[in-house]
């Protein structure tokens, strides 16, 4: 419990550090830094860096975390993950943004992942709502209609 209010503490400076030389730019470095999976003061880039020599090395991950979360609050912007069986093309992922910035009239902090289980097609995350329009998701109804038909009539 001690550790998680400590390194919110850390969290709540790095907003403040970060409001003061720009808020964007120090999210996108921490959130950079975090999806390599082990952020390190060393790994990062100035002035995030700067910030991180003085957060003890063992709670650089939660304090980015925390600051990210922070953050997003802070910049209003809505988390979406969006899932491909491929990766996508910057065409394709500007078109997606585009869609869902009509959709949802909000800013949106856009993260892709590739699942090749899809088979085809996306699944997107908004905000805790799920769009499935994926092959895998699309066979699987079918094969529960067809099921429903046969077995169930």
């Amino acid at each position: 419990m001690r550790q998680i209010k400590l390194a919110r503490r850390y969290a709540l400076a790095l907003l403040h550090f970060a409001q003061d030389r720009g808020l964007p730019l120090i999210y996108r470095q921490a959130l950079a830094l975090t999806l390599e999976g082990d952020p390190s003061a060393e790994k990062a880039q100035a002035p995030l860096a700067d910030f991180l020599q003085a957060v003890p090395p063992q709670e650089v991950e939660q304090v980015l975390s925390i600051f990210l979360e922070l953050a997003r609050k802070e910049m209003h912007l809505v988390p979406v993950e969006v899932i491909s069986a491929v990766p996508l093309t910057e065409q394709q992922l500007y078109d997606i943004e585009v869609r869902l910035i009509r959709m949802t009239r909000k800013q949106l902090d856009i993260r892709t992942t590739v699942d090749p289980s899809l088979l085809g097609g996306l699944r997107i995350i908004v905000d805790n709502k799920v769009i499935d329009q994926s092959v895998k998701r699309k066979l699987a109804d079918l094969k529960k209609a067809v099921y429903e038909r046969v077995y169930l009539r």
